[in-house]
C-alpha cells in the first residue's frame, strides 16, 4: 500500500464492506425485494447511520493510535 498525504489511514475492509451494503440499500438492491418504498428508505437510513458511526469509530481509533505513538 502506498501512503500519500491524501491517504485515509483509518479506512479498512470493514468500512469498505459497509459502504457496499449502504450503496446497495440506497439502490434498492439486496435484502427483501418485495419491500415498499418506505421500508427501503428506512433500511437505507439505518445502513447509512451504521456507516457514519463506523467511520467515527475508526477515525477515533486512528487518532488515539497516532497520539500514543507520537506523544501529545
Amino acid at each position: 500500500m502506498r501512503i500519500t498525504e491524501k491517504s485515509k489511514r483509518w479506512w479498512d475492509e470493514e468500512l469498505l464492506e459497509q459502504l457496499k451494503i449502504t450503496r446497495d440499500a440506497r439502490r434498492g438492491k439486496g435484502g427483501n425485494q418485495s419491500l415498499d418504498q418506505a421500508a427501503r428508505i428506512k433500511r437505507w437510513k439505518t445502513e447509512k447511520a451504521k456507516m457514519r458511526s463506523l467511520v467515527r469509530e475508526k477515525k477515533k481509533e486512528c487518532g488515539q493510535t497516532f497520539w500514543e505513538e507520537n506523544g501529545e
